[in-house]
C-alpha cells in the first residue's frame, strides 16, 4: 500500500471535530481562501520529502520496551509487548510500516490511530494502523467518561471502538481537550502558495502563457487563419516544440514577448516557498535538497537540531501514549517504552571514538555497553562488563600525600 493509499477519503459517520468547522478560526488560519487537504499536501514535493524523511527515520529507530530493576534498566524482552512494537505489530505488517503510516497520520492528519486487538484475558496481541480519515471525531460518554470512536473499515462497515480498544495521538491541540486541530488547515495559506508558484511556473515553460504575436499586414483570410490555428497547436504549442522555426503565409511576421523568469521571480519564490514548508514541519532545508545555504559546518549542527527538535519531540510522543494505553496499572511501575536515538546522533569515526575513549577512561562506560552501541557482540567471559578508570586519576583528598617534599618545602618558605 502506498502513502497516498493511506489518506482515501471515506464517509464517515460525524467525522468533523467541531474545532475544525469554526468559520472565523479556518478563515484567520487561511486568510487567503486556500484549502488543502492530505492528499493534496502530498502533491507538494517539499512537503512529501519531510514527510517522507521524518516518518522513515521515525520507522528506522529501535523501540523498545524497558523495565526497571534493581540494577538498573534492560529489555523487557520477556513481555509480550516487546516484540510487537519492536519487530511486528501484527500478522501482516512490520514494525517499520506501521511507524512510518503512523507517523505520516500524525503529520498530516488530527493524529494517529491505532486499533488495539486483545485476547479474552484482555491481553494485547496486535496493533492495527488506522487512517485517520477513516475515523470519527473522538466522543465521551456522558454517564462513564468512557471515549469511544466510530471507525469506517475498507469495506464499507462501521464499527465503534472504544476506550481499550484504539489509541489517539493527537496532532496539535489548541482548543479541545480531546480532538485536536487538523494541521493541513493551519499550512493551507503556505501550502497554497507552493501550488500556485507551482502552477505558474509550469504555466512560464510549457507555453501557456502568451509568447509573442503574428501581425499580417495585409490581413488575413479565413482559410489561412484556420491552417494557421492548426498549424501552431500541433507544431510549436509546448515546452517540447520551443525553438522551432514557424512557417507563416501571406507575408506574416511573428514577434516574441521578452519573458524574464527572474523578473518575474518565480524560482526565487519557490524557493522561499521550500523553507516554509520545511519550517511548518521542522526539517533542515538541506534535507529537502534545498543547498543554497548550506555548508559543511553547518549541515552537522543541523542534522543534530533535526534530531533534538523535531525526531525527538515525536519519539516522546509515542512513548508516552505507548506508556499511557498498553501498559497496565501495575505494569506501568516497573516497565516504559524508549526509542534509541544512539545511531542519530552518532558524528564521524573520529569524534565517535573519541567520546567512547573518554566515557571509558572516565569509568562511565564499560567495553560492552559500547560494543553494543556499535553493533558488536559483547566480549566473551564478562570481562567487557568492568569498569575501568585511568590510573592517573586520585582523589582531592590524596593530592596532598602526593606532592612531592621538595614541592611542599619550596611553598614553607
Amino acid at each position: 500500500m502506498g502513502l497516498f493509499d493511506f489518506f482515501k477519503k471515506k464517509k464517515v459517520k460525524n467525522s468533523t471535530a467541531t474545532p475544525m468547522t469554526n468559520d472565523a478560526w479556518i478563515n484567520y488560519l487561511a486568510s487567503r481562501g486556500y484549502q488543502c487537504s492530505a492528499e493534496k499536501a502530498l502533491q507538494v514535493a517539499a512537503v512529501f520529502r519531510c514527510i517522507d524523511i521524518i516518518s522513515k527515520t521515525m520507522a528506522t529507530l529501535p523501540f523498545n520496551l524497558y523495565k526497571t530493576t534493581k540494577n538498573g534498566e534492560e529489555k523487557a524482552k520477556d513481555h509480550r509487548l516487546h516484540r510487537l512494537l519492536y519487530a511486528q505489530p501484527n500478522k501482516y505488517t512490520t514494525r517499520y510500516e506501521f511507524m512510518q503510516m503512523g507517523i505520516a497520520n500524525l503529520l498530516l492528519t488530527r493524529g494517529m490511530f491505532v486499533k488495539i486487538e486483545r485476547d479474552r484475558n484482555g491481553f494485547i496481541k496486535a496493533l492495527w494502523n488506522i487512517p485517520t480519515n477513516n475515523c470519527s471525531q473522538i466522543y465521551i460518554n456522558s454517564a462513564t467518561h468512557e471515549r469511544y470512536v466510530y471507525v469506517t473499515t475498507d469495506e464499507g462497515q462501521e464499527e465503534t471502538l472504544y476506550e481499550d480498544e484504539f489509541m489517539f495521538i493527537p496532532s496539535f491541540k489548541f482548543s479541545d481537550n480531546v480532538n485536536s486541530e487538523d494541521p493541513m488547515y493551519i499550512a493551507a495559506n503556505v501550502l497554497g502558495l507552493v501550488n500556485s508558484a507551482d502552477r505558474m511556473s509550469k504555466a512560464s515553460f510549457n507555453g501557456d502563457h502568451p509568447g509573442g504575436y503574428i501581425t499580417y499586414p495585409g490581413g488575413l483570410s479565413e482559410d489561412a487563419y484556420e491552417r494557421l490555428k492548426t498549424s501552431f497547436n500541433e507544431n510549436y504549442a509546448g515546452a517540447q516544440n520551443a525553438g522551432k522555426f514557424m512557417l507563416l503565409e501571406e507575408g506574416g511576421s511573428a514577434k516574441q514577448f521578452e519573458v524574464d523568469m527572474e523578473k518575474m521571480q518565480v524560482l526565487e519564490t519557490k524557493k522561499f516557498l521550500i523553507s516554509e514548508v520545511c519550517r511548518i514541519f521542522g526539517v533542515p532545508p538541506h534535507m529537502c535538497m534545498d543547498m543554497e545555504h548550506a555548508t559543511f559546518s553547518n549541515i552537522e549542527q543541523q542534522s543534530l537540531e533535526f534530531v533534538r527538535d523535531c525526531i525527538n519531540t515525536y519519539c516522546v510522543r509515542l512513548e508516552q501514549a505507548f506508556y499511557k494505553d498498553c501498559l497496565t496499572e501495575r505494569e506501568k511501575d516497573i516497565y516504559f517504552f524508549k526509542f534509541n536515538l544512539n545511531s542519530l546522533l552518532r558524528g564521524d569515526t573520529a569524534t565517535r571514538t573519541q567520546y567512547y575513549h573518554t566515557m571509558r577512561q572516565d569509568g562511565i562506560m564499560n567495553a560492552d555497553e559500547i560494543r553494543e552501541l556499535e553493533d558488536m557482540n559483547k566480549i566473551e567471559g564478562g570481562i567487557g562488563q568492568v569498569y575501568c578508570i585511568n590510573g592517573n586519576m586520585i582523589p582531592l583528598s590524596s593530592v596532598p600525600e602526593n606532592i612531592p617534599k621538595g614541592a611542599m618545602n619550596k611553598n614553607a618558605k
